[in-house]
């Protein structure tokens, strides 16, 4: 037994790690295209949602444009794959969608710090005694969290199942 483990420990030893993946530099015309591609998935995610929320409220007029547009956008997005994929871009759909996951868990925390901020602001005003710049802060904190429910409605629509949680 003892043998057979030193064996196998040598035989570990003597691979080697693979190489690193060389990454060739990013051209503006790949950039541009992958910018394009971002704001295509978007652009469904945007179509689909609203699709989705005629269908509930029973305007099916709406949801059909909404659906049509929906598909358009994945022609599009069809056609951007083949150009990034013809120039070396590997998965290019599935990494436009992680950079727009990405950009909304980033709007999220933003949003998040913002509103801590605020609040803090708040409460030291209020401490201070200063009325009217508290006033203003309690303002800032409901503008703040109006826009941090509707970052988290876009993560959430653009697939991330826990957008504050992961703030």
């Amino acid at each position: 037994m003892l043998v057979a483990v030193l064996f196998a420990a040598a035989a570990f030893a003597q691979t080697s790690t693979p190489a690193a993946v060389s990454t060739k530099p990013v051209t503006p015309a790949e950039k541009a295209q992958m910018k394009t591609m971002r704001q295509d998935v978007r652009k469904r995610d945007d179509d689909k949602a609203a699709a989705k929320k005629a269908i509930n409220h029973g305007h099916l007029a709406a949801a059909k444009t909404d659906v049509a547009a929906a598909k358009t956008e994945k022609t599009d997005i069809k056609t951007d794959r083949k150009d990034l994929k013809s120039e070396g871009v590997t998965h290019p759909e599935k990494l436009a969608t992680k950079e727009v996951k990405k950009t909304d868990e980033k709007a999220v925390k933003t949003e998040v710090k913002d509103v801590k901020e605020a609040k803090t602001a708040e409460k030291a005003d209020a401490k201070a005694g200063d009325k009217t710049a508290s006033a203003s802060e309690k303002t800032d904190v409901k503008t703040d969290k109006k826009d941090l429910k509707k970052d988290i409605k876009d993560a959430k629509r653009d697939g991330i199942k826990h957008p504050l949680r992961r703030a």
